[in-house]
């Protein structure tokens, strides 16, 4: 009788017709893994049927019929354990998982044990979502209040002039990206107040006047061109207007505004 033979006959003798009791043993892959879960099983009945928890000084063949009594796999992999339907899974929560496993499997965690804990993850983190994206939306309608308020009329041509730095910088993905950014608090970079004004500030310097921005470097070009052309009529039309030091302060930043766009062009 081969060797496999010869443990699956034992078995059968141990088990006596008791269906659930070969399922038991059949866990158990030699005569001695069988021998061992038996001296556990006895000091076990020795405790008042308590069973023995393991310490840092458990054997290794305590261990072993811990995790046999305790339905604990061998292979971390194949421990028990997944998401629930409903649960949105990021590419974070999928590492988390892995690495959940591999932990209560080292430290011999019962798979119930585990299931309630991978539960309360769940819980945790839905809740922490929703707090988030709540908080996002806050940010947001508090900033765009904020700077409307501010800017008035100005204030598609102040998030235009932001936008277009950015995007000639980045890239459309790069902007994209860079504005989806979450800050510690659930909001997004592009809703933080701060950011959004020193953007549009180095943008409204970059390419020039806020209020005839219009979002494309070109167009704002001509844009000034031609109020630079209606200044200059003035010569003309009204020499006093012309000479006064409001229409010359336009000129002059006028002059600045596309020495800059030509620049860059």
């Amino acid at each position: 009788m081969g060797a496999d033979a010869a443990l699956q006959s034992f078995r059968e003798q141990l088990a006596g017709g008791d269906a659930a009791m070969m399922k038991q043993l059949e866990r158990y892959r030699s005569t001695d893994e069988i021998s061992k879960a038996f001296r556990e099983g006895y000091r076990n009945a020795k405790n008042g049927g308590r069973q023995v928890e393991l310490t840092e000084t458990s054997t290794p063949e305590e261990v072993s019929a811990y995790r046999a009594a305790n339905g604990i796999p061998e292979d971390a992999a194949q421990y028990p354990g997944a998401f629930r339907d409903g649960f949105e899974v990021t590419d974070a929560d999928k590492a988390i998982l892995s690495d959940f496993k591999a932990a209560m499997h080292e430290r011999h965690v019962p798979p119930k044990v585990a299931a309630a804990a991978l539960d309360w993850y769940q819980d945790f983190a839905a809740t922490q979502a929703q707090e988030l994206n709540a908080q996002l939306a806050k940010v947001a309608g508090e900033t765009q209040t904020s700077l409307r308020a501010e800017w008035g009329g100005d204030y598609d041509g102040q998030i235009g002039a932001a936008q277009e730095l950015m995007k000639a910088h980045l890239g459309d993905d790069g902007f994209g990206q860079m504005m989806g950014l979450r800050l510690m608090d659930g909001s997004r970079l592009q809703d933080n107040l701060g950011f959004v004004k020193m953007m549009a500030t180095i943008g409204a310097d970059y390419y020039g006047s806020n209020a005839i921005l219009t979002g494309d470097i070109e167009a704002t070009g001509k844009t000034l061109e031609a109020q630079q052309q209606e200044l200059l009529a003035l010569r003309v039309s009204d020499p006093e207007k012309y000479k006064s030091d409001t229409v010359q302060g336009k000129l002059t930043r006028i002059y600045a505004q596309l020495d800059k766009i030509n620049a860059r062009k």
